[in-house]
């Protein structure tokens, strides 16, 4: 598959603190970093429709930074556990519609597990979580 320009692997500091695991993607406008196993099967032919879903997330995140502008979205996607969590939901949602478009399946108590753990500073109580990925999948 084509790549976007924006897109890079995630190298050095990314990969040393835990919540910036060389496990997670992340998106700082403008570019999206990306672990480098999922880099490298976007760029076969066939990519695995999950990974893309990783890319469309993110892409997601940029575009929501570049209409608020970065700054500003940082603080708050740092500060403000509500914006986090409806900033996840909104990039959740597009990685849904890609995957359900393919006929693929969203695991939301996985799904609900991460959103209210340590990777998203805690924004949202699991039942919470898990109800409105429930609502996303179903309206994907």
């Amino acid at each position: 598959m084509q790549i976007p320009s924006n897109v890079r692997v995630k190298k050095f500091p990314w990969t040393i603190l835990p919540i910036l695991s060389k496990y997670s993607a992340h998106a700082i406008y403008p570019n999206v970093y990306l672990p480098r196993n999922i880099y490298e099967d976007l760029l076969t032919k066939q990519p695995n429709s999950k990974n893309v879903s990783i890319l469309v997330h993110e892409q997601t995140h940029i575009e929501r930074q570049k209409q608020l502008g970065w700054l500003l979205w940082g603080f708050k996607y740092c500060f403000i556990g509500r914006f986090r969590l409806n900033e996840e939901l909104e990039a959740i949602k597009s990685s849904m519609k890609y995957l359900k478009s393919k006929g693929k399946y969203w695991d939301t108590e996985k799904s609900a597990k991460s959103l209210s753990g340590y990777l998203y500073l805690w924004c949202v109580d699991f039942k919470t979580a898990k109800a409105k990925l429930e609502k996303a999948w179903s309206e994907a």
